[in-house]
């Protein structure tokens, strides 16, 4: 596998069979994507296997017109293989409007982007690869999005999350890779796109750099968990449509100079590492712990009869830490966005500077943790958390870190917190 992996640093140009041969052990949808249909409006080339060997081989020609090689070739061309995967998880049949009956795949780049989250990392990927190829995969319909928003915070949200070059590279591979009456004039939307995210700043650049340079030379005598709380408190603001200026995210921190609270949520199936991470990294931290909670209330930590008595007490706990502007995790697996969304909504309501630490173990080692944990998981449990995942996107909250099976610290760059808390 490693020597397949390597050719696509250099001039490899295996076709989708070879992938499936190669990776399917690892990505087992690889092994359905052929028999996944598609609409014929929009794919009058046929399944999505059909459609993933044509981007696959668009993707070769583009990474050869733009010498790419290296991790940049690697990336490309994995998301080209991979773009489509959740495809398989989401294709069904539906009316439309009209009331004819259409091919959909609702939500597949997301989905697709979840699926790839635990089981890329068996395949020893560089951090900056694997994390590359799962923004492409889950932002892939993102673009077009962007372009119809059309205003610069759109292609600034768009921009820090997944590199615009690739991902336009990506896109026009996908545009070529299919048989569609309106190909042309996707294909010139995708080059509008290119000028006016060249026209914002954002093409291959930070796109929120001055906004960093001028917050950091204002706040330059202040903490630096005060200074990201700023900072990525006004980007939040600025996406959502409150603020358009980096002036205007200093004014609304000023209350927060008095004090605020700090909150971590943890993210990962179960026997990622969450709770002795914790112990380890954070011992000043109060800790909000679901499980904890459950066996207080029924005396099983795995007793799910009182979910919603556990649920309630873990917020009003969090509330507490919060109201005094205290140090707080709250330890759960968090694999779904909806899950995740009811601390981070509260930290956010109380002000406080909001981490999410994500951990990222490959399924192999999940499985393989469990019989020798302290309180082991039903391999059926683990599975559904695994099957059901969410992957967080970096909007969730202020600052995310992703943690590899090693712990290893796989933090966006530029984040110094992400040697520690403290």
């Amino acid at each position: 596998m490693n020597a397949f992996l390597n050719s696509l640093r250099a001039r490899g140009t295996p076709d989708f069979a070879a992938f499936q041969t190669t990776l399917g052990h690892v990505l087992p949808l690889l092994d359905t994507l052929p028999a996944t249909e598609q609409d014929p409006e929009w794919h009058a080339e046929g399944d999505v296997g059909t459609h993933t060997g044509l981007v696959l081989a668009e993707a070769y020609a583009l990474a050869d017109q733009e010498q790419l090689s290296g991790d940049t070739r690697q990336t490309l061309v994995l998301a080209a293989a991979l773009h489509d995967i959740g495809k398989a998880l989401t294709t069904c049949r539906a009316p439309d409007a009209t009331g004819q009956e259409r091919v959909i795949s609702p939500r597949h780049a997301d989905r697709g982007r979840s699926y790839l989250a635990y089981r890329l990392p068996e395949l020893g990927l560089p951090d900056a690869v694997l994390h590359s190829v799962l923004a492409l995969v889950g932002h892939h319909h993102d673009l077009v999005r962007a372009l119809q928003v059309g205003t610069l915070a759109a292609y600034r949200r768009l921009a820090r999350q997944v590199d615009l070059p690739l991902l336009y590279l990506l896109e026009v591979a996908d545009t070529r890779g299919r048989v569609t009456a309106d190909q042309v004039a996707r294909l010139e939307d995708l080059d509008y796109f290119q000028l006016q995210a060249q026209d914002y700043g954002v093409w291959g650049s930070n796109p929120y750099a001055d906004w960093q340079g001028e917050i950091g030379a204002t706040l330059s005598g202040f903490s630096s968990d005060f200074v990201d709380l700023t900072l990525q408190g006004g980007i939040l603001d600025h996406e959502a449509g409150l603020i358009q200026v980096p002036q205007e995210a200093v004014s609304r921190s000023y209350a927060a100079r008095a004090g605020f609270p700090h909150l971590v949520v943890t993210c990962g199936p179960s026997g990622s590492g969450k709770s002795s991470w914790i112990a380890e990294q954070l011992p000043e931290y109060s800790v909000v712990s679901l499980d904890a909670i459950r066996d207080e209330l029924t005396g099983k930590r795995a007793d799910q009869s009182l979910n919603g008595q556990v649920l309630q007490a873990a917020k009003e706990r969090l509330r507490v830490v919060l109201r005094r502007n205290g140090k707080v995790v709250w330890d759960a697996t968090n694999t779904r966005r909806d899950f995740r969304r009811v601390p981070l909504g509260l930290g956010l309501d109380y002000g406080a500077l909001t981490t999410l630490i994500v951990f990222q173990p490959a399924v192999s080692t999940v499985f393989g943790r469990n019989p020798a944990r302290q309180y082991t998981v039903p391999a059926s449990v683990l599975a559904q958390q695994i099957e059901k995942a969410e992957f967080p996107y970096l909007p969730e909250a202020h600052r995310t870190l992703w943690l590899d099976e090693f712990h290893r610290e796989t933090g966006r760059a530029g984040w110094s917190q992400a040697r520690g808390f403290r």
